[in-house]
């Protein structure tokens, strides 16, 4: 058995070689204090963390389990082994282990946060607004543990009780912007329009160009009497582009760049049939396919942000309108691929955390292309949700997908695509500017 200061030293070493990338070092180093002490529970974390990054989600949370059974005290390892969890797709149990964490620190808002992409992901809904309750009860100047309650009530189907929670959470945080937006959508949910209103200007004053408050204020003008004002947020004239892309270099033309596309969408390994919490339904999607820089996608990647960068020029700071006046936000392009067949559909929805978002064509249905169709298949802007009690009818707005064809569009527009019947394969690539990810 080594001494504690001798093992102390060694896995210094080892995580100076993890530190600098030296994995293949760090590996060697961190068995072989282990072959020296089985539970050295420093070792384990670290040891775990080395196979995470490596791709081996097992040995990981083996690793991370082992550590956690010799030290379960120290939060770090209870959180180390939730995040590997997270990535194998275990929400439920990571659920459980940042819950443990953050009994003993409580006040811990990144191990909230956590604990509520888990909830949602694992279904723990019900688990988490009891959790949210007491730490509401136990520290009712926690903002943020009120805005979470508030909205896993919402989610829960009991808007009537977020919005208490929702208000205290912006009494206690006046600046908390996404409160502010949250309780405008819940009020609108409820029939209460004029209050959604005042909501929104919260919001906005705080953040002129905030997607989630604009969307719901174009749904209130409209209910309380206000078309002008809620058609010129959603001026789909001014508002919407379509594009024809031309093939990047290396491809003939458009539809050998589809062909591509097609068949790296379809092998992409995080392809998955309706993921949950998402708006598609008898629907697959991947995840972001712009995390590495690979063909096809890049080339993708370059044509979209060569599109956005030409709808830039029409934002003017002496416009009128409240989503191009505003300056340009540093944003972040993601993209994730849509594929569907029968009944396929996406409900409407609208990328509240984006500033502008984007769709493009790969594969379009014969069926879809057919005049006489009733818009099946096609996308349509305008259409709130059908939870929202709407008494007015809204003007909407609905485009053809043609392979080849790229729509840009303010991400606060609500969109949907309307059911098909056909058989045949329908793949889209839908993108967000999003500056909640820009460095």
């Amino acid at each position: 058995m080594a001494s504690g200061a001798q093992s102390g030293a060694a896995l210094a070493r080892a995580k100076t070689a993890h530190e600098a990338g030296d994995l293949r070092k760090a590996d060697r180093l961190y068995r072989r204090i282990l072959r020296q002490n089985p539970d050295n529970a420093a070792a384990l974390n670290l040891y775990g963390i080395l196979a995470s990054q490596r791709g081996d989600s097992k040995r990981a949370v083996q690793r991370l389990q082992r550590a956690v059974a010799v030290d379960g005290d120290t939060l770090d390892y209870r959180v180390n082994l939730g995040i590997v969890l997270e990535s194998a797709k275990n929400f439920a149990a990571a659920y459980d282990h940042y819950v443990f964490a953050l009994e003993r620190d409580p006040r811990n808002q990144n191990l909230l946060s956590r604990i509520s992409e888990a909830a949602r992901e694992g279904n723990r809904h019900d688990d988490f607004a009891l959790l949210l309750e007491t730490l509401c009860a136990d520290h009712p100047d926690y903002a943020e543990a009120h805005f979470l309650l508030g909205l896993a009530r919402y989610i829960l189907h009991r808007p009537e009780e977020a919005v208490e929670p929702l208000r205290r959470a912006t009494a206690l945080a006046p600046s908390f912007i996404q409160a502010h937006a949250n309780l405008a959508s819940v009020l609108m949910d409820l029939g209460r329009p004029d209050e959604a209103l005042a909501s929104c200007s919260d919001c906005l004053r705080l953040n002129p160009g905030d997607s989630y408050a604009l969307a719901t204020q174009a749904i209130a003008f409209l209910e309380t009497g206000a078309p002008a004002r809620a058609r010129q947020l959603l001026d789909s004239d001014a508002l919407l582009e379509v594009h024809t892309l031309t093939p990047p270099p290396g491809f003939s033309d458009i539809s050998a760049f589809n062909d591509e596309l097609e068949a790296a969408v379809m092998a992409h390994p995080s392809l998955r049939v309706d993921p949950n919490h998402r708006s598609c339904h008898f629907a697959s999607q991947t995840d972001d396919l712009f995390q590495e820089a690979v063909e096809p996608f890049a080339s993708l990647h370059t044509l979209v942000k060569g599109a956005a960068d030409k709808y830039r020029r029409k934002l003017d700071p002496s416009a009128t309108h409240p989503f191009l006046k505003n300056p340009v936000p540093r944003t972040e392009l993601i993209g994730w691929a849509t594929t569907m067949r029968a009944q396929g559909h996406q409900s409407a929805h609208i990328h509240p955390t984006s500033w502008l978002s984007a769709v493009y064509y790969v594969r379009v249905p014969d069926l879809v292309q057919r005049g006489d169709n009733a818009h099946k298949g096609w996308i349509e802007f305008g259409r709130p949700p059908e939870h929202y009690p709407i008494t007015k009818e809204p003007d909407v707005t609905f485009i053809e997908p043609v392979e080849g064809k790229l729509i840009l569009f303010p991400s606060y527009f609500y969109h949907r695509t309307v059911p098909y019947e056909d058989d045949a394969l329908r793949i889209s690539i839908a993108f967000d500017f999003d500056p909640t990810f820009a460095e």
